[in-house]
């Protein structure tokens, strides 16, 4: 596993979520998804939120100059063109991106939870633009459709096999926040073999991955067998996680031709919450289970 360069205590409470036992938290999940509350539905009753921040000015403003930042340090030159995996909401952040500079725009994500609607977009973009972000001028666009195309973006669904639409080497920058643990085991392959595909040989991938369950912040999720979690009822109910650890993650990435640092990892001083002794389908290095985050640098392996 590569060593993280740095290491930040993981604050008490991180990611507790609501002060409810996690069974009872699975449990009330789980019933809605049973009865057909999931997906879109239950985003539209505010059961589930992708995206949970995407109105915080820090994350829609904040994050795209940190991304450009650090690619630009980490390549020696400004990436032109970026893809985010797994976005949500945050495709409104496409003005942002666009008046940073980026050339072309490419988000993939599985389902479609980002606004149809242009205002969504043109109100970012007029908060971009009182903090001085030169945006494109979206005045007559009335979709997202127009806004994409007016920023140089495009919004792909599906799985890896979408990312099919990017050229070979097209893309300098690749980032996710929060989203790799969500892809099923059988699709990490070949995601990150898509993704080796189209980065540039220069380009930087910058991932932001969330090692604990979501049920509380913890590590209740390594209780269940496989058949049991990566079925279809969890699936639904919004709280699949892939369950793998930082050093499979890292195995997964080298695999797919890849070379990776760990610039930052938030670590437990012991182990949280979860079973003492995981199902043995479920059974990691033990070290994995105090990792809570990490950031992923990956480059193309020459």
């Amino acid at each position: 596993m590569a060593k993280p360069r740095r290491v930040l205590p993981a604050p008490h409470g991180l990611s507790r979520g609501a002060p409810v036992p996690w069974w009872i938290k699975l449990g009330v999940k789980l019933g809605l998804a049973a009865v057909g509350v999931h997906g879109a539905r239950a985003r539209a009753l505010g059961f589930a939120r992708p995206s949970y921040d995407a109105r915080d000015p820090a994350k829609l403003l904040g994050a795209p100059p940190a991304w450009i930042g650090d690619a630009t340090r980490l390549m020696g030159r400004r990436p032109r063109t970026i893809l985010e995996v797994g976005p949500g909401r945050m495709v409104l952040r496409a003005p942002v991106l666009a008046g940073l500079g980026l050339e072309h725009i490419w988000f993939i994500d599985s389902a479609d939870s980002a606004p149809a609607e242009a205002a969504a977009y043109q109100q970012v973009a007029a908060l971009a633009r009182s903090q001085g972000v030169p945006v494109p001028d979206l005045a007559g666009c009335t979709d997202r459709a127009a806004v994409l195309q007016r920023c140089h973006a495009t919004l792909l669904h599906g799985g890896p096999s979408a990312l099919g639409a990017i050229p070979d080497g097209a893309i300098d920058l690749v980032v996710s926040e929060a989203v790799l643990e969500h892809v099923r085991r059988d699709e990490i392959g070949p995601l990150l073999a898509q993704l080796r595909r189209v980065t540039a040989p220069d380009g930087i991938g910058l991932h932001r991955i969330d090692f604990q369950d979501h049920l509380g912040g913890g590590l209740q999720h390594l209780r269940f067998s496989d058949g049991f979690w990566a079925s279809p009822l969890v699936g639904r109910a919004g709280i699949y996680v892939n369950r793998l650890g930082l050093s499979a993650m890292v195995g997964r990435f080298r695999r797919a031709g890849f070379q990776v640092e760990v610039p930052e990892a938030t670590v437990w001083s012991r182990r949280p919450r979860g079973p003492a002794r995981p199902h043995p389908e479920a059974m990691r290095p033990a070290a994995d289970d105090l990792i809570a985050r990490a950031v992923l640098e990956v480059r193309p392996r020459r």
